[in-house]
């Protein structure tokens, strides 16, 4: 193994075990830069997989989480044999006792299937790109059309309702609990201000139908064959009922901004109107036309919604003390903040523009 810390190593060997296949010669190598689960490729001479240990501190209903992948790729997988779903399936291996999980300490871990000489890819960096990452996703919404989302367990409760991650927020304000209200009051300030937009969200999200929603469409969570084509969606962790503009939006708020999350240099963000037109244009194909009028509209407030909502996510974890993202540095999720209400203000300011694409 590459990876040789003896207790990690351990670990691993014990996972393999309950698993139907030779594992007596394999190579391990880390895989991915997520910012929650711990990722890893296993090659033999004859297999290749992805091991993942699930976050469980995060994703605390793991077994939940699993067995919902484990729906959606069945039900994409008779797509895909159907000709319905264009996209490659895959599929986590089931243990020898056929669970989707294995247990080891405090710790669940999975295995999945490695598609060959696939790689994934940071950052969208054309219009046709872009285009390509929007219909990946609209097709993997659209194959799931006939598919109830009631029948999907809510992994992670409320986790893009603005009401509820402004509560956690006003929780974190009222305690600061590690002294760091002070070095951040302005933006606090200007979060607490947006009211109006937020009850504009409210409004607009009791109307829309419920859909299966990825909830983290970043082109990282795209898997690319040779020519950079996309193959196949994965990371289905937070698969659940959801909406659409939320897709839209993480869409949006991941490619449309110059800059990495995290970048410092803010004040040179730029909004790139080629990439939303290539974003939203796509989409709304790849659907056809079983969007509503209201969810074309709700696309628009998706595309601001999202970079607010992750940031506010980010204030209120700097706020906590960085329990929840990784950091790698001192005020990371702070430098995020900025970044993503840098993203929200441009996207407002763009939207006059944006409006006519919701026809």
């Amino acid at each position: 193994m590459d990876i040789n810390k003896s207790s990690l190593h351990t670990d691993i060997d014990t996972v393999l075990n309950n698993y139907d296949f030779d594992f007596s010669d394999v190579e391990v190598t880390s895989l991915g830069n997520g910012h929650i689960n711990s990722t890893y490729k296993l090659t033999t001479s004859e297999f290749e997989f992805v091991l993942q240990q699930i976050n469980h501190d995060i994703f605390t209903k793991t077994v939940e989480l699993s067995e919902n992948a484990q729906k959606i790729n069945t039900h994409l997988a008779e797509k895909n044999n159907q000709g319905e779903y264009p996209l490659a399936v895959p599929q986590q291996l089931l243990t020898k006792n056929g669970d989707t999980t294995i247990k080891i300490g405090s710790n669940y871990w999975r295995l999945m299937e490695f598609i060959s000489d696939s790689y994934t890819l940071e950052e969208v960096s054309s219009p046709e790109q872009a285009a390509l990452v929007a219909r990946s996703f609209a097709q993997f919404s659209c194959a799931l059309s006939d598919f109830s989302a009631e029948e999907l367990s809510v992994i992670i409760k409320d986790f893009h309702d603005i009401s509820f991650r402004m509560s956690q927020l006003s929780t974190a304000i009222a305690n600061n609990t590690h002294n760091r209200l002070a070095q951040c009051q302005d933006i606090v300030d200007f979060c607490l201000s947006q009211q109006d937009f937020i009850n504009s969200v409210v409004e607009i999200s009791q109307k829309l139908p419920l859909h299966v929603t990825h909830n983290d469409t970043k082109i990282n969570n795209l898997l690319f064959a040779k020519g950079d084509v996309p193959c196949a969606v994965i990371d289905l962790d937070t698969c659940m009922p959801g909406l659409l503009m939320h897709d839209f939006g993480d869409m949006v708020r991941t490619c449309c901004s110059n800059l990495a999350e995290d970048d410092t240099s803010t004040e040179e963000m730029v909004f790139k109107y080629d990439i939303f037109e290539a974003l939203i244009t796509n989409y709304k194909e790849a659907f056809g036309d079983t969007l509503t009028p209201l969810e074309k509209q709700s696309l628009i407030i998706g595309a601001k919604l999202l970079p607010f909502i992750i940031g506010v996510r980010f204030l209120t974890d700097h706020l906590e003390g960085d329990h929840y993202f990784h950091v790698d540095r001192e005020n990371h999720n702070l430098d995020r903040v900025k970044s993503q209400f840098q993203l929200f203000k441009l996207v407002c300011e763009a939207e006059p523009e944006l409006l006519k694409y919701a026809e």
